[in-house]
């Protein structure tokens, strides 16, 4: 099994090799033979061109999707929350729009949105599409922030986030390059928005594991966290999930303080948008959000439905459901309440289980799956294990999320199935590092 080399590393192995270099390095001289040094040279040079090369590729089809979405006018789906947004303002329902694509986001989703509906749709059009960028990069940087963040290391650096560049360029090619991404640039879906929350959250979450840090630092980071998750619970419920997580490690401070701004964004979203209107989604309208013809639930629920059919479906679901949660408590529930191998380990599960025990996945949700993607590999590079198979193992668990969104893209129905199997392969190999690496 073969390790990912460093430069570092490959400066030490040459020294080795080269008994007079590294009696000169040993003397503190600073030149060395040319013969020596052009190989490491050319490598590096080599190297910097590909990670330049790569970022630039990412960056360019990313902003290709932008602008082909702004030319062609594909955005429909922000046409459903531009149009709600201008109901909600003159009062009147949200969820019985003219437009033949229904309104499905809780109410608080549309005062995050807000300022949007003061302005024509082609411009607001343009506001948002900017926004998802700008959403990206924050997810990006959140997650780097979270992956270099190492308390438990005893360098000079130990309890400070870590910028590391190589690790930077592989997780902006994992976001330039992964279709879900493409696909909410091309129909302005509030994905992203999600990602960059559920991204700030882990990042604030893994800085409260370090001890060395002040009880006012503690505090705003709690917040932050606090702020992100309840956020991302009032877009979504399931999210919830990494609140059940917070209380099994004993971050209590961020579970009230997520409860407590959870309640205070419900009281607002019902004074802004009618308490009638929130109450009806709450109890009867997120219980009915699979019934839209026009949408592509690639679930593993909806999976079973056209396999098996309902009522076999609904059963085979849940017992599905039920061993995830099964394996959860043999394998993952004692770790993390020890907090080992890592947090950011754990967030990640959470993460995948989210999308894969999710009763409605369409394809563009799978945008989500970018923050476990980042987190594991952080993990598997600062703990050393950039073994050849398990980078194979995820980045092929990436691709196949990738290809099989794109072939639903393309109307490919069936294909886009195959997503959970690439969602399946992530979950699974996070599982094996957190039972091999609780141990350790």
């Amino acid at each position: 099994m073969h390790k990912v080399d460093d430069m570092d590393k490959t400066d030490r192995v040459g020294n080795m090799e080269n008994p007079a270099l590294s009696a000169r390095s040993a003397r503190g001289a600073h030149s060395v033979a040319p013969v020596a040094s052009a190989p490491l040279l050319r490598s590096g040079r080599l190297r910097v061109l590909f990670l330049g090369l790569l970022a630039g590729a990412a960056l360019a089809n990313h902003f290709y999707f932008n602008l082909y979405s702004l030319w062609n006018h594909t955005l429909t789906d922000f046409h459903v929350y531009h149009e709600a947004l201008i109901h909600a303002q003159g009062g009147q329902p949200v969820y019985n729009l003219d437009s033949p694509m229904p309104f499905l986001y809780p109410p608080f989703f549309l005062i995050l949105l807000w300022p949007l509906g003061w302005l024509g749709e082609p411009v607001a059009m343009r506001v948002w599409l900017t926004a998802q960028s700008v959403l990206l990069a924050v997810a990006l940087a959140a997650l780097l922030a979270a992956c270099g963040h190492r308390p438990a290391d005893t360098t000079p650096r130990a309890g400070r986030a870590v910028f590391d560049p190589v690790l930077g360029v592989w997780s902006l090619a994992l976001f330039g390059f992964f279709s879900p991404v493409m696909l909410n640039c091309l129909y302005g879906q509030a994905n992203l928005l999600h990602l960059a929350l559920l991204s700030v959250f882990a990042a604030a979450y893994l800085r409260s594991f370090d001890p060395d840090r002040s009880e006012r630092a503690k505090r705003l980071t709690d917040g932050v966290a606090a702020l992100a998750l309840s956020l991302a619970i009032s877009l979504r419920v399931v999210p919830a999930a990494l609140g059940v997580l917070a209380a099994l490690q004993r971050r209590w401070r961020i579970v009230r303080w997520t409860a407590a701004l959870v309640a205070v964004e419900a009281v607002l979203a019902g004074w802004v948008v009618g308490f009638a209107a929130e109450w009806n989604y709450f109890t009867s309208y997120m219980f009915h959000l699979r019934r839209p013809a026009n949408m592509r639930d690639i679930s593993l629920l909806a999976l079973c439905d056209q396999l098996l059919g309902a009522p076999a479906s609904r059963v085979v679901f849940w017992a599905v459901v039920a061993a995830g949660i099964a394996v959860f408590l043999c394998a993952v529930l004692r770790p993390a309440r020890r907090r080992v191998p890592s947090p950011a380990l754990h967030v990640a599960f959470v993460l995948v289980s989210m999308v894969l025990f999710s009763p409605l996945v369409e394809y563009h949700h799978y945008a989500l799956l970018l923050a476990p993607f980042v987190l594991t590999l952080g993990y598997l590079k600062h703990s050393g294990g950039l073994a050849a198979d398990s980078v194979l193992v995820l980045v092929g668990a990436w691709a196949i999320v990738t290809f099989s969104n794109q072939m639903s893209y393309y109307h490919y129905g069936d294909a886009g199935y195959a997503a959970l199997l690439g969602a399946f392969a992530l979950w699974l190999q996070i599982v094996h590092l957190i039972a091999r690496g609780s141990k350790g």
